[in-house]
């Protein structure tokens, strides 16, 4: 059965929901992808590169990885000041994650098994809001907050360019 996710953020950001929500491949609302109860809030999600789990960040400082049933197969634990956001899978096969309050992005490997490492110093890129890797590796970042400290609008955020902590990566704006 072909179906669509869609991460539903509770609280003051979002409609309520708090879950992943499953839709038939016609749009039609099938109810939450799974009743776990440490899905929470869940920021971003990315499917596997094999393509039989869906990554999650949950909102109570954790990652999930479901299986197409919505079973949760793998738990990173609690990791603290975790303030998940959006998540992709690197070149090297790691899952990447925002550190939205860190301001960098933390790479777990894909059995969620251990802490992970920053790819990036703390602070590298305020508020981090999205990223994707090139073809070459490149690892491609954006910041919901401007050069002044504030917020920015859809407009006129920045983006920039910068290769983690793969040797000789450099950061540079574009």
């Amino acid at each position: 059965m072909r179906r669509i996710l869609v991460t539903s953020a509770s609280g003051a950001n979002g409609d309520g929901y708090g879950a992943l929500l499953s839709f038939s491949a016609g749009g039609e609302l099938a109810g939450p992808f799974s009743d776990d109860p440490r899905v929470t809030d869940p920021r971003g999600m990315s499917l596997s590169p094999a393509g039989d789990l869906v990554y999650v960040t949950s909102g109570d400082d954790r990652v999930l990885a479901l299986d197409k049933n919505g079973n949760v197969t793998m738990d990173s634990g609690r990791i603290e000041g975790l303030d998940g956001g959006g998540g992709t899978f690197a070149p090297d096969g790691r899952y990447c994650v925002t550190l939205r309050r860190r301001g960098t992005i933390l790479a777990l490997p894909p059995r969620l098994d251990t802490e992970g490492e920053p790819l990036l110093p703390d602070g590298a890129v305020p508020f981090p809001r999205g990223f994707g890797f090139g073809v070459g590796g490149q690892l491609y970042l954006s910041s919901g907050i401007g050069p002044t400290g504030k917020v920015t609008t859809p407009s006129s955020r920045s983006t920039a360019t910068a290769d983690s902590a793969i040797p000789g990566w450099s950061a540079t704006p574009s």
